[in-house]
């Protein structure tokens, strides 16, 4: 095996497959879906494979306050919006966003990426409240 490969085990498997079944997982909501359907993997594996994940880039790792850390699988820059009564984390794709990222630039720096986060409330807890 060459330098700097690593290998796509079966527990990274199943982090990646459970990443993009549940959305925007906590690591414990990744951690308790893998251990349905793998018994013997242990926390400290999905936490450490998540980890390598969004070091790697093969994940982003979404800090929202107030919420335990995020993880999604989309690569493609976008925001998210985050239900504060529900904890729903959503996907925003924005033109204008993106635009602004490829035009932003300040003196010898050159955005790679943004984060942005939308803090309000999703259309099924607004319907529940009314």
């Amino acid at each position: 095996m060459e330098q700097g490969t690593t290998r796509n085990t079966k527990q990274k498997r199943a982090v990646y497959a459970a990443l993009c079944a549940l959305g925007h997982p906590s690591a414990t909501e990744v951690y308790d879906y893998v251990k349905t359907r793998d018994p013997k993997i242990s926390r400290g594996t999905v936490f450490r494979v998540l980890r390598a994940f969004s070091e790697g880039g093969r994940a982003v790792k979404i800090h929202i306050a107030g919420s335990d850390d995020r993880f999604d699988a989309t690569l493609f820059p976008h925001c998210h919006a985050y239900c504060r009564v529900c904890g729903k984390v959503k996907d925003v794709f924005s033109p204008a966003l993106s635009e602004a990222l490829e035009k932003s630039c300040a003196e010898d720096f050159t955005a790679e990426t943004f984060e942005a986060d939308f803090i309000g409330v999703c259309g099924d807890c607004r319907s529940r409240e009314n």
